[in-house]
């Protein structure tokens, strides 16, 4: 009985020793943001080269044509593409002309629209417009280089196309 005893006051104080567990929780913030994403990357460089023409005709334009990828994250449907030239190409040639011209016909991607052949200079041109949010890639660039006899020759010159992405 002594022996119960013991173990039955052992018993009563461990069990005052023993918590019920209990479940605990807590939380914090956690802030996020999406900020304006305007990105443009063209495929590669291109090169154009006029070397023919039909006797009595204009020399024959040359084309050539690359991609572009594009993602913009503005689903306001205002955003556009401009292209813009480093050098007026109407102020190449060393002839008595100035009508070497740059054209560029840039494919629109979903959703955009497309402002068919633009004749590219210094000052930035919609290329593209009405674009909403988008990321594609592998769109159209269609160069045209076209001159006339008066245009004269020119040595190879790099003419940098710069295009941006507006909102």
């Amino acid at each position: 009985m002594k022996l119960f005893k013991s173990v039955a006051l052992l018993a009563v104080l461990f069990m005052g020793m023993v918590q019920v567990a209990s479940a605990q929780s807590d939380n914090h913030v956690v802030s996020v943001e999406i900020q304006a994403i305007n990105e443009i990357a063209i495929a590669g460089d291109v090169s154009l080269t006029i070397s023919a023409a039909t006797a009595g005709s204009a020399p024959t334009p040359a084309t050539a044509g690359t991609t572009y990828a594009i993602t913009t994250n503005d689903s306001g449907g205002t955003t556009r593409i401009t292209a813009s030239t480093s050098v007026a190409p109407a102020s190449l040639g060393d002839g008595p002309g100035n009508d070497l011209a740059l054209s560029v016909s840039a494919a629109a991607p979903t959703g955009g629209t497309s402002s068919g052949s633009v004749t590219l200079g210094t000052v930035a041109q919609n290329v593209v417009t009405a674009m909403a949010a988008v990321s594609e890639s592998e769109v159209a660039l269609s160069y045209t280089l076209t001159a006339t006899a008066a245009t004269g020759q020119l040595a190879s010159t790099d003419i940098t196309v710069t295009y941006t992405i507006i909102n």
